[in-house]
């Protein structure tokens, strides 16, 4: 909660230095994040909840730029077996865009996620940070000059490997606005 909090104040705190620079957008977004849990001991379990992004980025010309952002990944329990995993993630990623027309848009993205997960097991409580591929495909619609609706497909890849084997590993279908200076 803290690190979403201070990225959020840095987010509020960047918005004058980033009102100057163009090429420069900030946005936000909802969806469903499917979690596949895998314990050797215990089998594997897939479930969603809903994930929240927050990003900023930096568009160098129409076709090429950055984006750097934090999803929070929901949290997710396995029935009555004790097992529930939380997930977040940092990501860094470069973006190549493809305009349809005037008004839509393809967008692909691949980067580095920086994820964290909380696995709570019968065994005990598990915390796991690992690094791995973020890999993304986006259609935007642009309502206004300055303001684009998108929906999203992102894979975060391995978000933890508990030791005695296992896998988390996070897909999210989500949409949002991204507000473009």
């Amino acid at each position: 909660m803290k690190n979403t909090l201070a990225l959020a104040l840095l987010a509020v705190a960047s918005l004058p230095l980033a009102a100057h620079a163009e090429g420069s957008y900030i946005g936000g977004g909802v969806g469903r994040a499917e979690h596949k849990v895998a314990v050797n001991s215990i089998g594997s379990y897939k479930d969603s909840d809903v994930a929240i992004k927050i990003f900023t980025g930096y568009n160098f010309d129409k076709n090429f730029g950055i984006e750097a952002g934090y999803s929070d990944l929901g949290e997710i329990e396995a029935g009555n077996t004790g097992i529930s995993v939380k997930g977040r993630s940092f990501y860094a990623a470069g973006t190549a865009t493809l305009a349809l027309n005037e008004k839509l848009s393809l967008t692909g993205k691949l980067g580095v996620a920086k994820n964290r997960a909380r696995m709570n097991l019968p065994g005990g409580d598990l915390k796991d940070t690992k690094t791995d591929t973020l890999l993304s495909v986006s259609a935007a619609y642009e309502v206004t000059k300055n303001l684009a609706a998108y929906v999203e497909i992102e894979n975060y890849g391995n978000m933890a490997q508990p030791k005695g084997g296992g896998s988390l590993k996070v897909k999210v279908i989500s949409t949002g606005l991204r507000f473009s200076f």
